[in-house]
């Protein structure tokens, strides 16, 4: 009778040997959100400044991914549950520090508050927001952020582009914003797609460095690659023309 102890052998062996390729092929979901000019859909194609960043570092880094659009919180918590899952454009703040591994920073945003055309109000420093009624995206890091400055909140929306409609000048209008706190970049696109005019920056006030932020369950490994690719990115100039690019798109329009 033939022994099946070599049979056993070589078959362990062959999985063993197949383990490592199955695991670099691995495909990683990629959640963002539809955040001008980061990440948006043209022409049902993701696409967009950060979205562009973070294509070409998983080109450049050989690894395989899957694009997934959602609300931001659902594509926030998504990644905190689920393996090979990263959600971007991450602010970096000191409460995710350690919920995610970061790679980045990918691009620069910078947070402004919006209001109506008329806005007469004063803001010069951020304890300035606490007298007016803000609205904010919900799970946003400026929910956070205004939060901890005890600012008077409507409900945070789960869509930023209701938070458009909400703002008046007249300060007695109940369930309404005064203010609404968004992205500088994205803030003017998202009223002008959702048809209400004349929402204006009032104030600049805060930038962040944004991420991709990744399940901490994504093997280390995975992580320095994707990071190596982005920085050599940046040394050979290709990150640069892919930021100056949207950001003279932004300004022409």
């Amino acid at each position: 009778m033939t022994s099946l102890k070599p049979l056993r052998i070589a078959l362990c062996a062959a999985l063993c040997s197949t383990a490592p390729v199955a695991a670099v092929a691995q495909t990683i979901n990629l959640l963002t959100e539809d955040a001008y000019p980061f990440q948006y859909l043209e022409d049902k194609k993701l696409t967009g400044m950060a979205a562009e960043v973070v294509n070409e570092v998983f080109k450049r880094a050989g690894i395989v991914h899957k694009d997934e659009m959602l609300s931001w919180k659902d594509a926030y918590d998504r990644a905190q549950v689920y393996p090979n899952t990263c959600v971007y454009s991450t602010a970096r703040t000191e409460n995710r520090e350690k919920v995610f591994k970061w790679i980045g920073p990918i691009v620069e945003n910078k947070w402004a508050a919006f209001a109506k055309k008329g806005f007469k109000g004063t803001l010069a420093r951020p304890d300035d927001l606490t007298q007016y009624r803000v609205g904010v995206l919900q799970g946003d890091a400026k929910e956070r952020y205004l939060k901890d400055l005890r600012v008077t909140f409507r409900v945070p929306e789960p869509d930023d582009a209701k938070n458009p409609s909400k703002l008046t000048l007249n300060r007695t209008e109940p369930d309404k914003i005064d203010l609404w706190v968004t992205g500088y970049y994205s803030g003017a696109h998202i009223a002008a797609k959702t048809g209400v005019k004349d929402v204006v920056p009032v104030w600049v006030f805060q930038s962040s460095e944004n991420y991709l932020a990744c399940n901490l369950g994504l093997p280390q490994a995975t992580t320095d690659k994707l990071q190596k690719a982005l920085d050599a990115m940046k040394r050979d100039g290709n990150h640069a023309a892919i930021i100056a690019r949207y950001e003279a798109k932004v300004k022409a329009q």
